[in-house]
């Protein structure tokens, strides 16, 4: 997918020349997956983090994100949500939008004491 954003979109959002009404989020979400989902190498069962970059209006829309797009890829949100305001890496549009969604499943601690 080739994207024709204007090379120096970050300075024309930074000082104002280009206008958006949403904020940049990274999202981190804890829970654990549903439903296996092969295109991001999930497996149902599995603790995970679920994590993505996000604009949306604000921090109460990016967490109803996360939520939201976690379930349509298999997973539940089912621990702490972690919002953080960061810098993007592309620019926003005239929607809210999420990319580099990505999964790291892990081994909860008691599951090795068993």
């Amino acid at each position: 997918m080739v994207l024709n954003w204007p090379k120096n979109w970050k300075l024309r959002l930074r000082y104002g020349k280009l206008k958006t009404a949403f904020r940049h989020f990274t999202i981190i979400a804890d829970g654990e997956i549903a439903t296996s989902n092969p295109d991001y190498g999930t497996t149902a069962g599995a603790a995970a983090f679920f994590s993505m970059k996000a604009w949306a209006l604000d921090s109460e829309q990016a967490a109803d994100m996360v939520v939201t797009i976690g379930q349509h890829l298999g997973f539940e949100s089912t621990g702490e949500i972690q919002l953080y305001d960061t810098d993007p890496e592309e620019p926003p549009g005239e929607k809210p939008r999420a990319y580099n969604l990505n999964f790291h499943q892990y081994s909860r601690e008691k599951e090795h004491l068993q």
